[in-house]
């Protein structure tokens, strides 16, 4: 039973399911020059999955595309554009249009997104179509337990099969929807919108948008957040809903409006508003929720609940006993979530499989490895060592002050290393937070970058970590306990990113962290995803062999091997002692 789920929209991706387990996913963006504007359908991204399973087109059972309808796709300077005409004569011109011509918006017809798939060899008349938001909640639902089997799963993201929000119940992989919210009252435009007018790109830096709104503080901000707070309202009627208020138009066409409605008004203190406006009123939604249908474990999807800055303040409700966000919560996710809802409805609920720890594909073998360190070690400037215990000799030079990129393992569905594909630093290093806050975004300075934690350590380092499912890896963001030696943050609300690794399903990376304890204590480890210079994660040896030398990182860990760069005092070994001295070595 081979079932393919296809996401055609912004960041295509496409997963396959073997027998109910998901096994592979692909992403559209690694195989483009410019990831950032892909979309449509991910062909590239399908040819490679088919050729490394070996699959043929007849092999494949069903074909599920995520979203009964797809507005036509975008890139990111068509959206762009599109919020530069809003309140403009020919943006009101195409919006009166799209009111004329019958069924609204233009969306990509059912024989149009087909069409890619017959070029495929695939065959058409096996595909189906998935709600956008029932693909979303899917995927969320295989990647939380629950002991009783009941799970409340809640998507808020911009729109999707015109809606913005609903509410799902999980029972022994069965979903039922309860409510509703239409995409007219989306918090998710209402937040790119805002992230428009501060000059942010929309759909990508709204997590920067939220992490500076955190630090925002003075007594105005509590007067820009109470413009925003009067412009929604939980329904009286259906206590699950909510609705625009006043003279609020429609979210998705309220850029006007906003420049009005803020005018005067501090870039610092809008942004703080429109973190705390969001995270209060979706952290009501999610307990009314939780408490109308009775259920305590909780899963939250969507591109809203994917700003993970907001978990401190979501995860408050008195009703809510644990707090999970999906692997994936952007659009990206639909398309394993589209393959599970094809199973469960084609072959039943009990053919899909819990969807267990994160890791996908094949890992870099140990002649692969070799075969690297090889390489690098005749392009000279690097020593090469393979030690008795790797985990132990990583967390060594990393607690000397070193900045390495580790491969190592499988790659997380996520796309956020755990470990795996990371850079691994000293987080009380001021100069290492920075060199790896820089090789994330090096446009952005208030940036924070995550650390590893092991989930048995999470309740002894964070105040606020009761509600964080155990036994899954996920990156939520905590707050640090006092007597913990994390480094001063610029956030006021103290929270800090984390990423939760579980020993039994990555035991190498969790060496590591036991391994960084014993020698530095209660000292962060940072563990930032380690990305090419494209934007896109280090998946293999042949991406890190592009990035390392020109990312001035000091070694890599690949598999077995360490390839350290040689310190240029006598050309000899650098010790974790002389590391410890200098202020970044290797430098940027």
């Amino acid at each position: 039973m081979n079932v393919l789920g296809i996401h055609d929209g912004r960041d295509p991706c496409v997963a396959l399911l073997r027998d109910g387990v998901l096994t592979r996913i692909g992403f559209e963006a690694d195989y483009s020059d410019e990831p950032f504007e892909v979309s449509g359908f991910p062909a590239r991204a399908l040819d490679q999955i088919l050729a490394i399973e070996r699959l043929r087109p007849d092999s494949i059972d069903v074909v599920a595309y995520a979203g009964l309808t797809l507005p036509v796709p975008r890139s990111r300077r068509e959206l762009l554009q599109q919020f530069a005409e809003s309140g403009t004569f020919r943006g009101a011109t195409r919006r009166l249009w799209r009111v004329a011509v019958a069924f609204g918006e233009p969306v990509v017809s059912r024989r149009e997104r087909l069409a890619p798939l017959e070029k495929a060899g695939l065959r058409a008349d096996r595909s189906t179509f998935i709600d956008h938001h029932l693909a979303q909640a899917a995927l969320a639902a295989a990647g939380v337990r629950s002991p009783d089997g009941r799970v409340l799963v809640l998507v808020c993201e911009g729109s999707g099969d015109s809606m913005c929000a609903s509410v799902h119940v999980s029972r022994g992989g069965r979903l039922d929807r309860v409510a509703t919210i239409p995409a007219d009252s989306s918090l998710g435009n209402f937040v790119e919108t805002v992230t428009y007018l501060l000059g942010m790109v929309p759909e990508r830096d709204e997590p920067l948008l939220m992490e500076l709104g955190s630090m925002a503080q003075g007594p105005q901000l509590a007067k820009v957040l109470k413009r925003l707070s009067i412009l929604f309202e939980f329904d009286p009627l259906l206590p699950l809903n909510w609705r625009r208020t006043g003279n609020m138009p429609e979210t998705g066409n309220c850029v006007e409006f906003l420049r009005s409605h803020l005018r005067r008004r501090r870039f610092d203190h809008i942004a703080g508003a429109t973190r705390l406006f969001p995270q209060d009123f979706l952290a009501q939604w999610i307990d009314r929720c939780a408490l109308k249908t009775a259920c305590e474990n909780v899963a939250l999807t969507g591109s809203v609940f994917g700003l993970r800055s907001l978990y401190p303040a979501l995860a408050r409700g008195d009703h809510v006993r644990t707090l999970g966000i999906s692997p994936i919560p952007t659009d990206a996710g639909n398309a394993a979530g589209a393959a599970i809802m094809a199973v469960a409805e084609k072959f039943g609920v009990e053919h899909v499989l819990p969807l267990g720890q994160p890791w996908l594909g094949a890992d870099a073998s140990e002649s692969e490895c070799a075969d690297f360190a090889r390489a690098e070690q005749q392009a000279g400037d690097v020593w090469v060592d393979r030690p008795d215990d790797v985990e132990a000799r990583t967390a060594e030079l990393v607690a000397g002050g070193a900045l390495l990129g580790r491969i190592r393992g499988r790659v997380d569905l996520s796309r956020s290393g755990f470990g795996n594909r990371s850079l691994l630093g000293r987080g009380d290093l001021p100069e290492v937070r920075r060199a790896a806050a820089q090789l994330l975004r090096p446009d952005v300075f208030w940036l924070e970058v995550p650390a590893a934690v092991l989930d048995s350590e999470l309740d002894s380092l964070f105040e606020d970590a009761e509600k964080v499912p155990r036994s899954m890896q996920g990156e939520y963001w905590l707050t640090p306990r006092r007597n913990m030696g994390w480094p001063m943050t610029m956030s006021s609300s103290g929270a800090v990113p984390v990423q939760v690794t579980v020993q039994a399903a990555d035991p190498a990376t969790a060496a590591v962290i036991k391994a960084f304890r014993k020698t530095m204590g209660r000292t962060p480890l940072l563990c930032a995803p380690w990305l090419t210079r494209r934007g896109v994660l280090v998946r293999g040896l042949a991406d890190a062999k592009e990035s390392w030398r020109d990312q001035g990182l000091d070694g890599v860990v690949a598999g077995p091997f360490v390839i350290m760069r040689k310190s240029g005092v006598e050309g000899g070994r650098p010790k974790a002692a002389e590391l410890a001295r200098r202020p970044f070595f290797g430098g940027l």
